[in-house]
């Protein structure tokens, strides 16, 4: 089944159930399904070819996901980039893929604009919101009511999605997803919320990202998704006591600064029954405040964008506080394979390495993409041995809990020893008055790359170098220790709320003849 047959699925059994939810307006799943019939016939009338990519360059708005859907039901498939993205960069996604269509927000008018200067190939623009010059609103553009569009015929390889992510050169990359990983992705990100009825749904992080895969898999039980459109913490908190929020996923950054915020202990919870994490590992210390505040509803999911999440989960009766030093290990960890995917840890000659070893961890299943476009070295390296090579070090332990150690390019090597960041960041954010906290090599004469701490500290909180410095002495001895900690008033995130370290670290390498 393709998303849109899920989305069908859902309409047929639920028509009347709420699917969209936003500044006050509220589309059913039957309103929204003729919607997709009308954008579909619309796409078909207006000679967009089956095959040809269609770019989304919006924040999360409820008309945005109705086209999304349009676009699904005429089998085209989708270029969703990152509305925070520099615009060059969303140029060159667009660009790569060829894109023929480009439905944007008119709060990204001028992105837009140069969207269109800059690739030619696109010969039709939508405006979600209103008219704006030769876009026509989206309402307008539409086929008449009542039109319907037969389902296309797509093989399972064919692609449904294009996702970028960054190169080491610097020219990004288009991962192709295809209808097989969509179906995978599906039944994983069911079986891992053992979710099988309609729930509500609170969409906060961008739906071009990871968000996108709760929505839609959600979807397919009737769900209803209560949309915003930027983060606002407390708008967050609020929501899930007015909404009654049974899922919400966010990135631990974002957490975070819920945890710090002085009303978070002044709001009902109690309808949550999912609060998954991911991009990041959390600091145990914050894991275990926000059971303390939000309830036994931690889950910790896993994605990337080679591969569609969740890869691995630790469910939330898996967040065991206080259960010694085994769970305390495995609240570090991202879980256990999901149900469609085979997931083991790798030494860099491809043998597969046993229980407490590090090594990359590597990935085999349905869910895994078909490569890079136009990029057959890249697909080749990425796809080594058989199997999808994530660039994470990781380590398994002898029950399949696995634990992420750092990127692999990331890795900090200080006088000949190794030293994984995660670690550090560990016990940096154990320390009550931290925000965050990244770890990085920069250069030293003597170690080759000195071990430096980047904080960002709670609003109002007070630490110092020399405190926290200690605080990691004690826990982790010299060598793994920072030998400084940088502070930070705001350290630089994406448009998910994931910490870019390697933009950090980059400052910290100017100049130098090389970057290790």
């Amino acid at each position: 089944m393709r998303v849109i047959e899920f989305f069908d699925r859902a309409a047929a059994l639920y028509p009347d159930n709420a699917f969209l939810r936003q500044d006050g307006v509220t589309r059913s799943y039957a309103e929204a399904a003729a919607a997709t019939h009308r954008i579909a016939a619309a796409l078909r009338r207006d000679g967009i070819p089956g095959d040809a990519a269609v770019g989304f360059y919006t924040p999360n708005d409820w008309r945005g996901v109705e086209a999304l859907y349009g676009t699904f039901r005429a089998g085209n498939p989708v270029m969703l980039v990152n509305s925070r993205n520099p615009v060059g960069q969303n140029i060159a996604l667009l660009a790569k893929v060829g894109a023929q269509v480009l439905f944007f927000h008119s709060v990204y008018a001028a992105e837009a604009k140069a969207v269109r200067a800059a690739c030619p190939r696109i010969r039709l623009a939508v405006c979600l919101d209103q008219d704006l010059g030769d876009a026509p609103a989206l309402a307008r553009w539409m086929a008449p009511a009542g039109a319907v569009v037969a389902p296309a015929t797509l093989k399972p390889e064919a692609a449904w999605a294009y996702y970028g992510t960054s190169g080491t050169t610097g020219e990004p990359k288009c991962v192709i997803q295809t209808q097989l990983t969509a179906l995978a992705m599906t039944w994983d990100m069911l079986f891992a919320m053992r979710v099988q009825e309609p729930v509500r749904h609170l969409v906060v992080a961008p739906v071009s990202h990871f968000a996108g895969s709760f929505l839609h898999a959600l979807s397919s039980v009737g769900s209803t998704h209560i949309l915003h459109d930027k983060v606002d913490v407390l708008d967050i908190l609020r929501s899930i006591e007015r909404d009654r929020i049974e899922v919400l996923f966010l990135p631990p950054t974002v957490i975070y600064m819920m945890l710090a915020h002085p009303e978070v202990r002044n709001f009902d919870y109690s309808s949550l029954k999912i609060l998954a994490y991911a991009g990041a590992p959390m600091a145990r210390p914050k894991v275990k405040e926000a059971i303390g505040v939000f309830g036994p509803v931690m889950m910790n999911m896993f994605g990337q964008s080679e591969a569609n999440g969740p890869i691995a989960f630790l469910r939330p009766e898996e967040h065991r506080i206080d259960a010694g030093p085994e769970w305390e290990w495995r609240l570090q960890s991202i879980g256990r394979a999901s149900v469609t995917r085979q997931v083991e840890i790798m030494a860099d000659d491809g043998r597969i390495l046993g229980p407490g070893e590090a090594g990359e961890m590597v990935i085999r299943g349905m869910g895994n993409c078909a490569g890079y476009l136009d990029n057959p070295a890249a697909t080749e390296e990425l796809m080594q041995f058989g199997w999808l090579h994530t660039g994470d070090v990781g380590m398994k332990d002898a029950e399949g809990y696995i634990v992420l150690l750092d990127r692999k390019k990331d890795m900090i090597v200080t006088g000949g020893l190794n030293v994984f960041s995660a670690e550090v960041e560990q016990v940096l954010m154990s320390h009550p008055a931290v925000l965050t906290a990244i770890v990085i090599g920069v250069p030293d004469e003597k170690w080759g790359e000195a071990v430096k701490g980047v904080v960002e500290l709670k609003p109002g909180a007070e630490a110092t170098e020399a405190e926290l410095i200690a605080l990691c002495r004690a826990e982790l001895g010299g060598v793994k220790t920072p030998k400084s900690i940088d502070f930070r008033a705001e350290l630089p995130r994406n448009a998910t709320g994931k910490i870019l370290k390697r933009e950090v670290r980059k400052e910290y390498w100017v100049g130098q003849e090389r970057n290790i």
